[in-house]
């Protein structure tokens, strides 16, 4: 970055030391023209005897020289302006793409700290669950009676364990949602990139 500018602030010197020149030499000119030679017939500089001495015929040249040449700058400088819309254009559609990009990495960064969280409370409602269930003999035996084929008794809720099983499931939903939606999520950004690369 800092190489690049480098180069612009180099290249912006030379513009600037060429156009104090093309000053330089213009106004070096027109004092040799009018102020230094007054006299025409001057042996040692003959090029000046075939100027004008009037200011007039150098106003005439000058509305000549202008209107060559601003048609020339306007075409050059319409050429600049098209260009810059161009970069501004590219510029806008990539920080566009950029703030796309953050969009979809912060909703999937978003959806998985919602999975983390869904998750925590998935564990903590099935150890309330399992500390609540009890088991239930099936026989009339009493539990010291219970063999080891015995062991697997089913367990039964309580009333108020239901809407915990209730959001235990809806838990399970909604992260398989999210899930879901991560996925999408980093096939949409993986698309991205890979057409950014193109």
């Amino acid at each position: 970055m800092s190489s690049s500018n480098e180069t612009s602030s180099a290249d912006l010197r030379w513009v600037l030391a060429i156009l104090i020149g093309i000053g330089l030499v213009i106004v070096g000119f027109y004092y040799v023209n009018f102020q230094y030679l007054p006299e025409r017939n001057e042996v040692w500089w003959p090029f000046f005897q075939y100027l004008s001495e009037k200011n007039d015929d150098w106003g005439t040249f000058g509305d000549y020289v202008g209107g060559i040449l601003n048609p020339v700058i306007a075409a050059f400088a319409f050429y600049l302006i098209r260009e810059t819309y161009k970069l501004q254009i590219k510029a806008s559609d990539a920080q566009n793409d950029q703030v796309k990009l953050a969009a979809l990495t912060a909703l999937l960064n978003s959806n998985l700290t919602r999975i983390g969280l869904l998750k925590s409370e998935r564990i903590e409602l099935l150890n309330e669950i399992q500390v609540n269930c009890r088991p239930q003999l099936t026989d009339t035996r009493s539990s010291e009676d219970l063999t080891s084929q015995d062991q697997g008794l089913e367990t039964v809720l309580s009333r108020e364990d239901y809407p915990k099983v209730l959001r235990f499931r809806e838990i399970n939903c909604e992260i398989k949602s999210l899930i879901d939606k991560n996925n999408e999520l980093e096939e949409q950004i993986e698309a991205f990139l890979k057409k950014k690369t193109e």
